[in-house]
């Protein structure tokens, strides 16, 4: 068991002007892992991206959703992030990023749905950066 994390990330040039840099859930994920809640954006709160990094190629079909109660899609579908190689030839090391701003007007509980299906190998990271819009 690897708990998520919480996390803001170092400073970077993009984020340096504003004096800080966004939040992020970050999960290991695995082909033994299980649909659970992976951590919480807070109300009043932008998502700026959302990353699958796969460390060890998926060798058999997984299904994988990452969402919210009732939307089991809402931040990155299946069909944008397919762990046996939906990118080049779906190898270790390759980075599926997911862009355009999501609004979370309340606290959101984020929801990661995932099917092993017959795999027997893979392992990855699913990153969600957010930033609170009532940080100074």
């Amino acid at each position: 068991f690897t708990p998520s994390l919480l996390h803001r990330q170092s400073q970077d040039p993009d984020n340096f002007a504003r004096g800080h840099a966004p939040l992020s859930i970050v999960k290991r994920i695995t082909f033994t892992t299980a649909t659970q809640t992976i951590g919480t954006i807070p109300a009043n709160s932008v998502i700026l991206s959302r990353k699958i990094v796969r460390t060890t190629k998926w060798d058999a079909l997984t299904t994988f959703e990452v969402g919210k109660s009732g939307d089991t899609d809402w931040l990155v579908t299946t069909a944008q992030a397919n762990l046996t190689g939906n990118i080049a030839a779906g190898e270790a090391g390759e980075v599926e990023e997911i862009t355009g701003l999501k609004v979370v007007t309340t606290a959101t509980p984020v929801i990661l749905t995932i099917n092993q299906g017959a795999a027997t190998a893979g392992a990855g990271w699913v990153i969600i950066e957010f930033e609170e819009l009532t940080r100074p």
